[in-house]
């Protein structure tokens, strides 16, 4: 009973207790589907915790632009004085005791904001404290044949007020078959569920017509559609609240069921109150197309003492079986650990009895062991006085045996030391044969070690050759006019053409070459051999790279100036046709660091430049591991997997996000601001920006 008490005065307090609220009906709007948005900003008792007195009362909406929010209703407590701080067109404003009411006619985009309502006063103690509220409005975008339903409901409302023509009376019959039900007319708020169901039915039609239905749907007055559902189309529904519980439907094609659409809430609000819209677009076997629709009110009440009272006995009630099911089952679990205590007993029983049987069957086992034993010696001593005295008659004649074996082996002797002096000579002869091959395979190791040593004159002429072959090609490069160079190429060597870097070699460390496919790209001639192709290189600051998708494609940049980017496409283009290895070279504080990656490539444009990496190796760390398989990221295009941000626009870069970074070597030039510069992790932290950057690839050997 002191629960039941407990109980039923939480339930009190809950109804009766003092707070700041805010309410806007509906949550969700949309044009020509929401007539007019209301927001409620009240104090229930005109008390809220922790304030003792309340000077004033706001109602404010956030200003994505500004990014604070922007007060629009200001109501002074004691004098009531009103300000209206921003003028809104087609609105109404109410206000009372700690009370304010805005209406909004017509809402549009601009409205689906996130509005706060704040109360500011005095804490007991004196100090100035406030206590806040807030609440989002949605927008939602509706199909146009729904909007074009929506408005053909309101002509036909305000057709209704006149008397139907008798084309009108003949359609009756097929508008009657369109039915509206609820599991109530009249619902408690936050006790009761609703369902309401909407269905067209097929039984007793006009056999002349064949009936098809296009679509159905549900909507509320004031919140628009419930729910809707279309041919060959799953069930619709725009409610995202808590208390909504199941939405089902199915449309037939055939005469044998009816197509419907139910919806079932539970712990209703009185907001849920009001006209509720069911609505089908049939045609039949002609083409001739109809609408449907019907109409049910609901009416949401507040909760009375008394079925407070029946959901407590509903409470107790339940309670009450709980606590015998309780019993049972704790009378249940005493009753099997009684017979588990008993099995146990019994186990241990017939364990001891078994051990008790092994040690018999053991001691029968030996003393049958030891009697079997006995008997065998007592035979085995009988055979042995047999075979003794066989022995002693046998003795006498194998002692002659004895002498004739004796002379045989003194025969046998002798026949074995005549082998061993055939065997000694042949043992002779052949270690002369064994001396004299090896003198024949000292003489060639010998001829092996002056043929490579003729071979190693022979690799070093024809190094000194190639080292005077570059010598003078590289005086005939600078001998060439550059606006002739390549009909010289022509005429002295054949048309020279490259189809990447690693063919490339200059005294330069830098050069600019024109590849066989027109690409025009930079070479690393020196670094681990030369042969890269560089695609990423920021020295200085001079190029802006916060840009936007198409640049980051197609590429952007000055060689001359020495910072740019080649272009996500180029570089697909380039790993799609061989494998190659990616190296990163990064600067930072006057020390030099490297990361390199086995199979690199970047996919096409249609799989958002999706970056693929294989094994590293380097001191710099691996600022890429998080990035591998992620797609290209700019502050146009978010690609990256953190649906509250975009990481790029964030990030003041673009890059292979996640969410969001890592690395950033694409970030803003030399900024300290947290995740916005050239960052590489373990090497910058989140705040400081490498000197130097620059991401090559060559071809895998």
């Amino acid at each position: 009973m002191e629960n039941l008490r407990l109980l039923f005065c939480a339930l009190l307090f809950s109804v009766t207790s003092s707070e700041l609220t805010i309410d806007i009906q509906p949550h969700g709007i949309s044009l020509e589907l929401t007539p007019k948005l209301v927001i409620n900003c009240s104090i229930t008792n005109k008390q809220v915790q922790h304030l003792q007195v309340i000077k004033s009362l706001t109602l404010s909406r956030y200003q994505e632009s500004l990014k604070e929010f922007e007060i629009l209703l200001s109501l002074e407590a004691k004098t009531r004085n009103l300000t209206q701080l921003v003028q809104l067109q087609r609105s109404q404003i109410n206000v009372g005791d700690f009370y304010l009411a805005l209406t909004l006619h017509n809402p549009s985009k601009f409205d689906a904001r996130v509005y706060r309502c704040k109360a500011e006063g005095d804490t007991p103690q004196g100090t100035n404290s406030s206590s806040v509220v807030k609440t989002e409005v949605h927008y939602t975008i509706n199909s146009t044949a729904l909007v074009e339903e929506i408005r053909r409901l309101k002509e036909d409302e305000n057709k209704d007020k006149c008397f139907p023509k008798k084309e009108e009376i003949t359609g009756y019959y097929q508008r009657s078959r369109l039915h509206f039900v609820a599991s109530s007319r009249i619902v408690t708020e936050l006790l009761d569920p609703l369902t309401l169901k909407c269905f067209f039915q097929v039984s007793n039609l006009d056999s002349v017509h064949n009936f098809t239905v296009q679509f159905l749907y549900i909507l509320h007055e004031t919140k628009g559609v419930v729910a809707t559902m279309s041919k060959n189309q799953p069930v619709l529904t725009t409610i995202n609240e808590n208390n909504f519980k199941n939405v089902k439907g199915e449309l037939f094609e055939n005469e044998l069921n009816d197509s419907y659409i139910e919806v079932t809430w539970s712990h209703l609000k009185s907001s849920e109150s009001g006209k509720y819209f069911c609505g089908a677009h049939v045609t039949d076997s002609k083409g001739t197309s109809e609408r449907l629709n019907e109409m049910l009110t609901i009416t949401v009440t507040g909760p009375t003492l008394e079925d407070l009272v029946k959901v407590l006995q509903k409470l107790l009630a339940q309670k009450d079986e709980d606590k015998k099911i309780e019993k049972e089952n704790i009378k249940r679990i005493d009753d099997l650990e009684t017979k588990q205590l008993n099995i146990i007993s019994i186990k241990d029983d017939i364990d001891s009895y078994i051990q008790n049987m092994n040690k018999i069957k053991d001691e029968l086992n030996s003393q049958k062991q030891s009697i079997s034993s006995i008997r065998d010696d007592l035979r085995n001593n009988t055979q042995h006085m047999n075979s003794i005295t066989d022995d002693l008659n046998v003795n006498g004649q194998n002692l002659k045996n004895i002498k004739d074996e004796i002379n045989i082996n003194r025969q046998n002797i002798s026949s074995i030391k005549a082998d061993l002096n055939t065997n000694t000579q042949k043992i002779d002869l052949l270690t002369g044969n064994f001396n004299s091959n090896r003198l024949e395979l000292m003489n060639i190791y010998k001829y092996l070690n002056s043929s490579q040593q003729s071979m190693t004159e022979f690799k070093l002429d024809l190094e000194t050759q190639l080292a005077n072959l570059s010598t003078d090609l590289i005086d005939m490069k600078r001998n060439i006019d550059k606006e002739n160079k390549d009909e010289v190429l022509k005429r002295q060597f054949g048309f020279l053409q490259h189809t990447s870097c690693r063919d490339i070699s200059s005294i330069q460390d830098r050069v600019i070459v024109t590849l066989v496919s027109g690409l025009q790209v930079m070479c690393d001639t020196k670094t681990d051999g030369g042969g890269w192709i560089i695609f990423q290189r920021r020295i200085n600051g001079n190029v802006d790279f916060y840009r936007g998708w198409k640049e980051y494609r197609d590429g952007f940049g000055d060689y001359n100036i020495g910072e740019f980017y080649l272009g996500n496409e180029n570089i697909f283009k380039l790993t799609s046709r061989r494998q190659f290895d990616l190296r990163i070279d990064l600067e930072f504080e006057n020390a030099k660091y490297v990361a390199q990656y086995k199979d690199f490539k970047v996919l096409g444009e249609t799989e958002k430049y999706k970056l693929q990496i294989g094994k590293y190796s380097g001191n710099a760390s691996d600022g890429l591991n998080v990035h591998n398989n992620m797609f290209f990221s700019t502050f146009d295009r978010d690609n990256d997997v953190d649906s509250g941000r975009n990481c790029a626009e964030r990030c003041s870069g673009a890059w292979w996000y996640k969410g969001c970074l890592q690395s950033n070597l694409n970030g803003k030039w030399g900024s300290t601001l947290y995740d916005r510069g050239l960052n590489w992790r373990d090497v910058t932290g989140w705040t400081k920006s490498v000197s130097f950057s620059e991401m090559k690839i060559r071809e895998t050997e």
